[in-house]
């Protein structure tokens, strides 16, 4: 995931490759989108026959079962990424202690040097010399193993990090899903009795919606190998330059009540990996919000008013006037 500062992150939303994806991206959400229209009322009329409720049935079961997947999915991706952190913390244990060995001989070659430089009697300085000398070889061979140490630790801060991010993306994927899945157990309740309809248009959608749904994907898979990016199937990640556990998430969809904030495409956010996109900041110049800071918005986001509303001081309360 490439590191971008909101600047460069804007630039690279406005330049022409970019636009290029953005178009074929929109095209291909639009295939899909009616893609999914025409499979949604070609069921609708398939479950008018009695012998489709048992599909619809069916479609509600799997609708489950991938909510259930997802949910493993993101309890996978939150273990892997607490495994690499738990990793991460031990090899700065290592790293602190090849510094401390680093330094040592740091120290013992300088003060050698300065003892040769001093040393009036040559045999021995000699003796002296064919020390430093030594110490110079160990040195040269412990100091870039410390910078070893440390580009690890880093490599693998960015793995927990990059899985923590997926990990709610999954988990928002399993909240939707399940939403879905409920809907159609009611559905397939209702519909028990009606008749069944032409197979054939119904086979022909389930394929248009498919090769719709392949052609996104590959076009996400682009954007990753292209500009750098994580892309989710509602946000694209960009890492913070200036904050190694932040992120900007720009929006692949308009959503006006799913999130904490109303979401538009192409709109730039920025999150973290304990919340993730359920707590959407707007992004802004410099350094991410501090984790005190989010969790006191998160905490007003929650007890205070929802969509359109936030809390502004000055109404004399503790939580501050309510503002559009």
């Amino acid at each position: 995931m490439k590191a971008l500062r909101l600047t460069e992150l804007r630039e690279l939303l406005q330049g022409a490759p970019f636009g290029a994806w953005w178009t074929e991206f929109t095209r291909g959400a639009a295939a899909a989108q009616e893609a999914a229209a025409r499979f949604q009322e070609l069921q609708s009329q398939v479950e008018l026959m009695d012998l489709r409720s048992e599909a619809a049935q069916r479609t509600a079961m799997d609708a489950f079962s991938a909510a259930g997947e997802a949910e493993a999915a993101a309890a996978r991706a939150a273990a892997e990424a607490q495994e690499l952190e738990n990793r991460a913390l031990g090899l700065v244990g290592h790293y602190e202690e090849q510094r401390f060995k680093t330094s040592d001989l740091w120290y013992r070659l300088g003060g050698l040097e300065r003892t040769v430089e001093e040393t009036p009697d040559a045999a021995q300085r000699k003796l002296l010399e064919r020390q430093r000398e030594t110490l110079q070889r160990e040195y040269g061979a412990e100091d870039p193993r410390r910078d070893r140490l440390w580009s690890e630790v880093e490599a693998t801060w960015a793995r927990s990090f990059e899985r923590s991010l997926l990990s709610h993306e999954h988990a928002d994927r399993s909240r939707r899903v399940r939403r879905e899945s409920e809907r159609l157990f009611r559905e397939a309740e209702e519909r028990r009795l009606r008749a069944r309809q032409l197979h054939a248009e119904l086979d022909t959608s389930t394929s248009e919606q498919k090769a719709a749904e392949a052609q996104r994907a590959d076009l996400l898979a682009q954007a990753a190998r292209d500009f750098g990016c994580v892309p989710g199937d509602r946000f694209l990640y960009w890492r913070h330059p200036a904050d190694s556990r932040a992120a900007f998430a720009v929006a692949l969809v308009e959503d006006a009540e799913g999130y904490n904030v109303e979401v538009k495409r192409l709109a730039i956010f920025t999150v973290g990996p304990q919340r993730g996109v359920s707590f959407l900041e707007p992004a802004r110049e410099g350094l991410a919000r501090t984790v005190e800071e989010g969790d006191r918005r998160f905490e007003e986001y929650l007890l205070g008013p929802r969509q359109g509303v936030r809390r502004a001081t000055g109404d004399g309360g503790p939580g501050g006037s309510i503002a559009p």
